[in-house]
């Protein structure tokens, strides 16, 4: 469990990673278009994927450090028992909705990759690429899910959650 609740960790730092690489090349595109007058053929296109990719493979980071938004206006009238049994259902339907949403991705992958389908602008961009990394990222972002549903039944059975695992208990 410990291995699992540090795939996110990753997941973050090559999100990062990604918008550095995409701040690089669009800073050498602006520089060859303005300075050279040649831009540099496809450096738009591999930026979007390469930000769609960094998007989808940070969700599973915010997710595990609640970075996420949420409407906390009557949550908070709640007393601890209610909260943490709130938790639980919450949990239980992201954890849900994240399964359609990574077998859905994954589907689309298969059939994008079974024609290796491709996107035609300045370069011809394997659109499959693009949908293996978002079906990645939705699935390490499932995992953080499942991690914090597991954790959020702990806390209500009173079997502690992420302290207990950070502590190797889990």
């Amino acid at each position: 469990m410990k291995l699992l609740r540090k795939i996110p960790n990753l997941f973050g730092l090559l999100s990062a990673v990604l918008i550095a690489v995409i701040w690089v090349l669009m800073t050498a595109e602006v520089v060859a278009r303005n300075v050279f007058s040649s831009p540099i053929l496809g450096v738009s296109e591999i930026a979007i994927y390469l930000y769609v990719t960094a998007a989808y493979f940070g969700f599973s980071y915010t997710q595990k450090e609640k970075g996420h938004i949420s409407v906390e206006l009557l949550y908070d009238k709640l007393g601890e028992r209610a909260k943490r049994i709130v938790n639980v259902i919450a949990y239980l339907l992201c954890d849900a909705l994240f399964v359609c949403f990574t077998g859905c991705i994954w589907k689309a992958f298969f059939q994008s990759w079974a024609i290796k389908e491709i996107q035609l602008s300045a370069m011809k961009m394997p659109v499959y690429v693009l949908k293996f990394t978002i079906a990645l990222g939705v699935t390490v972002m499932l995992l953080q899910m499942i991690i914090d549903t597991v954790d959020a039944v702990r806390t209500a059975r009173g079997h502690g959650g992420a302290v207990a695992a950070e502590e190797g208990k889990v």
